[in-house]
């Protein structure tokens, strides 16, 4: 296992400290740091960038998957801040964008599907949210941003990496960080618009499902209790760990099944990590199992994260999905656990946006960054990559006003 340190000059705080050496860690283990060490320094972070969740990802990814993983030292403060950097193929599965390249004749329609692109990503591929980094409260946004973009070129030096990344991706930071898109495309990054976000806040009133049924609309409530009537055959049930663990076959027929439907794939999840992460954190981390006539059909995934619930992956048995509203009664259920852990959100992700906004979801455009390696690509790319729209679809409003 290689390692390194290297030290950067950048301003972490004030004027006062502009030019302290930083001290950067790359590592390829998590394990390589102590726990202690790295949880306080992402203490202000998602609990995607905790040691613990980070440990039972690699885990299950090491035959597919390589990590990167930066911490951040001054010599005044110690520890400073937290990066995971993922390395992952990002595979074209017949998405608008691509056609709209063939068009523009930037390649070959036969090769949509062969197009693959190794990327570097700060961020996690498997989640939803800006998740690649955690500083501690006082280091500027900008500062950030160059310890960051500066770490990934670090990462980069690695020769056994260079020569397979074809783009760096900054993935992806929410609705009112302009600094950090001004600060990365005067860095040589793309703006990249993707599908949404979709966000449903939980109102504190509603106390159960019936509460929530309530605030809808008639029709909303009628399309309510058909998701409800139609999928009264489902056996639901909460796994833990050794279910689980026993399970992972079927879980991964129903999760690549999903990942088949999706235009992109970027990163392919190994449900082995569900084990690992429910062993760690318990009720914070949700996995349900839907049954029909004793055969698992489907699962969802969510993880309490602070006051949201992030929806995580789903499988899916699509020959009995339609006449039992497996995936509808999933994203039902989601709701209703944020309702009974007194959550304010459920971010239920990209894609289905609007069986999502029948529920109550609205958008949210999430900002990611890249930048092609190879100098003269990046600098021809950049006026399609700007062309690029999130695929449209029908917002519903369920809610009375």
């Amino acid at each position: 296992m290689r390692s390194t340190t290297r030290s950067i000059a950048i301003a972490l705080a004030g004027p006062a400290e502009a030019g302290a050496p930083v001290q950067v860690e790359v590592k390829e283990r998590i394990a390589s740091f102590r726990a202690a060490t790295w949880d306080a320094a992402a203490a202000d972070g998602s609990i995607f960038l905790s040691h613990g969740y980070l440990q039972a990802l690699e885990e299950a990814m090491r035959d597919a998957m390589e990590f990167r993983y930066v911490l951040f030292r001054d010599a005044a403060r110690g520890p400073v801040g937290v990066a995971v950097f993922q390395l992952a193929d990002f595979e074209d599965n017949g998405g608008q964008q691509s056609e709209a390249a063939c068009r523009m004749g930037l390649f070959k329609a036969r090769v949509r599907r062969e197009l693959k692109l190794r990327a570097l990503v700060c961020g996690n591929v498997f989640h939803c949210g800006d998740h690649g980094a955690c500083f501690v409260a006082g280091v500027p946004r900008a500062a950030q941003l160059e310890a960051l973009d500066r770490a990934m070129t670090a990462v980069m030096a690695d020769a056994r990496l260079k020569r397979r990344v074809a783009v760096r991706v900054f993935k992806e930071h929410w609705p009112g960080d302009e600094e950090a898109a001004r600060l990365l495309q005067g860095r040589g990054y793309h703006a990249l618009a993707t599908d949404v976000n979709m966000v449903l806040a939980v109102d504190p009133a509603w106390k159960d499902l019936e509460g929530y049924q309530q605030a809808l609309t008639a029709k909303a409530r009628t399309r309510l209790r058909s998701i409800l009537e139609r999928s009264s055959a489902l056996e639901v049930r909460d796994l833990d760990a050794g279910a689980i663990a026993a399970s992972t076959g079927r879980m991964q027929e129903l999760l690549d099944a999903v990942l088949e439907q999706s235009p992109y794939i970027f990163g392919r999840l190994k449900v082995e990590a569900y084990a690992g992460w429910k062993e760690r954190f318990g009720d914070a981390m949700v996995l349900r199992g839907y049954w029909l006539d004793g055969e698992l059909v489907g699962f969802s995934a969510a993880f309490v994260n602070g006051d949201c619930l992030d929806a995580q992956f789903v499988g899916i048995d699509y020959a009995r999905n339609r006449q039992h509203a497996i995936y509808l009664r999933m994203l039902v259920d989601l709701l209703e656990l944020a309702i009974s852990r007194g959550l304010r959100r459920v971010n239920y992700g990209r894609t289905s946006e609007q069986a999502k906004s029948g529920l109550g979801a609205v958008p949210v455009a999430m900002g990611v960054h890249v930048k092609l390696c190879n100098r003269v690509t990046n600098q021809l790319a950049g006026p399609f990559i700007r062309k690029v729209r999130p695929a449209a679809f029908e917002l519903r409003a369920p809610f009375r006003r």
